[in-house]
């Protein structure tokens, strides 16, 4: 892995920021989510967030200083180990892309001058890590997307956009785990359950795993895998 810099700064009145630069996004959201995880524990701090290329955290002024809340930090960031092998936590999801459950997929493939097929292949081909969690409970960012696949959001975002829709956007792509608003095309969904209420880690997608999604017919969307493990 590749060794990545970084620069801390305040971030409000209790809380300090590091930006991560490593070269690639899948090491600086490791790297990221590392030191989020880690600084949790430490005495002082409050809570830390991990984006994809920065961590945060929010810190108690009667136990800790900026500078030392800094210092803190920049400890962490020097010591983040290798990441593991992306095999042994690979998910793979079914996908139905295009017709009712991918409703843009046809209008992506003339903007990006793709087949379906070619579409269908480039989206189900990469292997995709989870760089972070955000936007809505479980909602995991996915990259990096292939550059043929890369294209804007929408210009006006849906109400709601039903749960497993599988979205592309940027340099990202995701998954809905829940029925929520959103901007992002859509080009198929998956019938993986992404959220189960009542088990001891409810969401599916984990920070640093890896993630490859599989097309599926039509006609098997109902008799794909639901289970959400």
């Amino acid at each position: 892995m590749s060794e990545p810099t970084f620069s801390i700064t305040t971030f409000g009145e209790f809380g300090v920021l590091a930006e991560i630069s490593s070269g690639d996004a899948v090491t600086s959201a490791y790297s990221a989510n590392f030191a989020a995880d880690a600084l949790r524990s430490c005495d002082g701090v409050l809570d830390s967030v991990a984006g994809i290329n920065s961590v945060a955290i929010r810190f108690h002024p009667s136990k800790l200083s900026a500078s030392q809340a800094a210092a803190l930090l920049e400890k962490v960031l020097q010591r983040i180990p290798d990441r593991p092998d992306e095999a042994s936590q690979l998910t793979e999801i079914p996908v139905c892309y295009g017709g009712e459950f991918g409703p843009d997929f046809t209008s992506l493939c003339e903007k990006l001058s793709l087949q379906p097929r070619q579409l269908i292949e480039l989206h189900s081909s990469a292997l995709y890590s989870v760089l972070t969690i955000g936007f809505a409970p479980g909602f995991a960012y996915l990259g990096p997307l292939p550059e043929a696949l890369q294209t804007g959001r929408l210009s006006s975002p849906r109400p709601r956009v039903p749960a497993g829709s599988v979205g592309i956007a940027g340099a990202m792509t995701g998954v809905y785990p829940l029925a929520s608003p959103g901007g992002w095309p859509l080009i198929g969904r998956t019938p993986k359950k992404l959220f189960e209420a009542t088990a001891p880690n409810p969401f599916l997608f984990k920070p640093g795993a890896s993630v490859r999604f599989v097309p599926i017919e039509h006609g098997e969307f109902s008799n794909a895998d639901l289970v959400a493990t």
